[in-house]
């Protein structure tokens, strides 16, 4: 009885312990921005925690975050994919942020993003185990993909974590289906490619759906492909919540023209494969002495050196179809992520149809090579560390070493002493510059708009952030006709989606509601005077300029009409009018499908006007006049998902018909 009980001790202890070291593992890579006073860099805090924001401000006044009313004179925030309001984990965070209190959001997203790379350790673990690897060569495979090139690199990027984190899940049910078909096991496929749709960022979505269609091409022919390609559509069924209205604001976004900025498919550059064995090779490690050419996040594939060396062993001695299709496939990606640097992956974008041009992005084929050199790396150590604690002794100098070269650097780790970048209460660590500025807005209702010259881009970056309503923007999805209505006042391109106002008399920056301009240096007094506009303010970092001929949000075409805004909310507008005669009711708030108003509870057409914005009819007199967002393509997409969602709860839910074996033990 006792001998029993202990060996089921054991057993249970047998099956913790591996998820217990590669939580470990993640834990101290991400120790500084986890228990110090460090945070993730780059984008987490300027791109991505502005988004979360708006998610979470929305949910605490019992909204669902709709329409963003800082960004360009407003944008359809749930249709950006990159704001990943449908992404369960991401929700999950913003709600225990607001459940947490204080300024708690940055780090509840931390922690969003940690688990993800813990999770894509789990699952690189099941799928070497499934292929037949033993427990410590499994986590050795697990170790080099958590803790490699890939995550260590591109930390600061919420949404590529987020995605990549799927894709050894999704190699993993490609694995079972090849051995029988199983329909539980093509909804794990669908809802691992679903999630990474969700997780809102396409261009790893296609590298996980590629290397699956390749991966099964290679091990089971065209049957398995079939199997992969439904479960593909059945992902997309489960994403459409997200999918229409994603490719509603894509027709309607600059982001169709980006072909044409872009000119070429990208990627990394060749002397990134120098990071395999010289992982500071160029210097990346300090950015105050770099001096390359080159991203410096882009600089850093590296595996660890029993990584690559085990890699490459297992390719030499294995001779097993899944290990030798594996290494084709990071072959392959490995090409594919380095993009214009080699001649065959110049080709091979312009060689793809413009559409889908637009949504590669080379250098993210980086996940899937990655996660085939840590495969490779779990059966080189199957292969010739036979004994366990020879395989666990070199797993666990491979989690040193990449926690040693990788963890702490400027590409997943700042002082937030030294970089306060943007908070609620600060901007680049001044309160005195945030609370002055939002003072000057909210002299109006609604709120009036800023805009820059000779600035700095983070203002229109992070508005929903600092709830500071700007006519501008920097977002791949900016809308079309929003960037033809700046071009009235700037110069730049179709592609453009941020651009500073170059011209401060052009009539289009009084029709936006622009009466703040923020500068970095003085702007020369005789334009600021013949603009109609005047000095207010001298602010930390910045002159503010006020102008004294901008038009209200909103405003009737009749002389001696008047607005007045009763309410005015993200999603909802009402107004009160009173004119002469029949008007127009011009607003400075952007034109989008979706948007209805009714004129004393008479439905009444919105009209497009003044190229971008929103306009509609109202009859002389006095009246209400309601406007609000109610996008009826959500309501589509949410009726598809859930129908496709609760199809594959009933299947993961099914039990199993027998417990998966390994492929061969080795």
């Amino acid at each position: 009885m006792l001998a029993a009980r202990q060996s089921g001790y054991q057993r249970s202890g047998e099956r913790v312990v591996p998820y217990l070291i590669l939580l470990a593992e993640v834990l101290i890579f991400y120790r500084k921005v986890l228990f110090g006073a460090y945070a993730i860099p780059w984008d987490l805090r300027t791109f991505h925690l502005p988004l979360a924001t708006f998610i979470a401000d929305s949910f605490r006044a019992g909204e669902f975050p709709l329409w963003d009313p800082f960004t360009y004179c407003g944008r359809p925030f749930y249709a950006n994919i990159q704001a990943q309001v449908f992404y369960p984990p991401t929700l999950l965070a913003v709600l225990a942020s607001n459940l947490a209190g204080a300024d708690t959001l940055l780090y509840a997203l931390e922690w969003q993003l940690v688990l993800h790379v813990f999770a894509a350790g789990v699952f690189t673990y099941w799928l070497a185990r499934r292929l037949g690897a033993g427990v410590w060569a499994a986590l050795m495979g697990a170790t080099v993909y958590q803790m490699g090139g890939f995550f260590a690199s591109q930390s600061q990027h919420l949404v590529v974590v987020n995605a990549a984190a799927w894709l050894p899940l999704v190699w993993l049910a490609v694995v079972e289906l090849r051995e029988r078909f199983s329909w539980r096991w093509m909804a794990a496929l669908a809802a691992a490619l679903a999630m990474s749709v969700l997780a809102g960022f396409p261009a790893v979505t296609v590298v996980a759906a590629s290397s699956a269609v390749l991966l099964a091409l290679l091990l089971g022919g065209v049957r398995l492909v079939g199997n992969v390609l439904f479960a593909g559509c059945w992902a997309g069924l489960l994403a459409a919540v997200q999918l229409l209205p994603s490719l509603e604001l894509h027709n309607a976004s600059v982001a169709k023209y980006r072909v044409e900025w872009m000119k070429t498919g990208g990627g990394l550059p060749l002397q990134s494969l120098v990071s395999l064995v010289a992982p500071n090779h160029y210097g990346i490690f300090d950015l105050k002495t770099y001096k390359g050419p080159w991203e410096p996040t882009y600089l850093y594939v590296y595996c660890g050196i029993a990584g690559l060396v085990l890699a490459v062993a297992a390719l030499v001695r294995f001779r097993r179809r899944e290990i030798l299709a594996i290494g084709l496939i990071t072959l392959i990606f490995g090409v594919w992520m380095l993009g214009d640097s080699t001649p065959v992956g110049r080709g091979f974008f312009l060689a793809m149809p413009k559409a889908i041009q637009n949504g590669l992005h080379a250098e993210f084929a980086m996940a899937a090579f990655c996660l085939g050199m840590a495969v490779l790396a779990a059966f080189g150590s199957q292969l010739f560390l036979k004994r366990p604690w020879a395989a666990c002794v070199v797993m666990l100098l491979t989690a040193v070493d990449l926690i040693a070269t990788g963890s702490a650097r400027p590409m997943n780790t700042v002082s937030v002493r030294e970089d306060p970048a943007v908070t609620r209460e600060a901007y680049g660590g001044s309160r005195e510059l945030l609370e002055r500025v939002r003072a000057l807005t909210r002299m109006d209702t609604p709120p009036s708009r800023i805009d820059l010259m000779n600035g700095d881009m983070t203002w229109a970056i992070a508005a929903p952030l600092t709830a500071v309503p700007t006519a501008n923007g920097n977002d791949p999805l900016a809308l079309e006709r929003i960037i033809q209505a700046r071009l009235a006042f700037v110069k730049g391109e179709r592609w453009g989606r941020y651009y500073e106002i170059a011209a401060l008399d052009a009539p289009a920056v009084d029709l936006e509601n622009i009466r703040w301009v923020l500068s970095r240096t003085p702007l020369d007094a005789g334009m600021v005077e013949r603009a109609h506009f005047r000095k207010r303010a001298d602010l930390p970092g910045f002159v503010v300029y006020e102008n004294l001929e901008v038009l209200p949000r909103f405003f009737l075409s009749a002389r001696g009409g008047r607005v007045r805004v009763v309410e005015y909310l993200p999603s909802y507008v009402e107004l009160e009018t009173d004119s002469p005669a029949a008007a127009f009711l011009t607003a400075s708030d952007a034109y989008y499908p979706g948007w209805r108003a009714w004129v004393d509870d008479s439905p009444r057409e919105i009209k497009l006007t003044n190229v971008a914005f929103r306009g509609l009819d109202v009859p002389a007199g006095r009246h209400r006049i309601r406007m609000e967002f109610a996008p009826r393509i959500l309501w589509w997409g949410a009726g598809v998902s859930l129908i496709a969602w609760l199809a594959a709860a009933a299947q993961l839910a099914r039990g199993r018909r027998g417990r998966s074996k390994p492929l061969r033990q080795t």
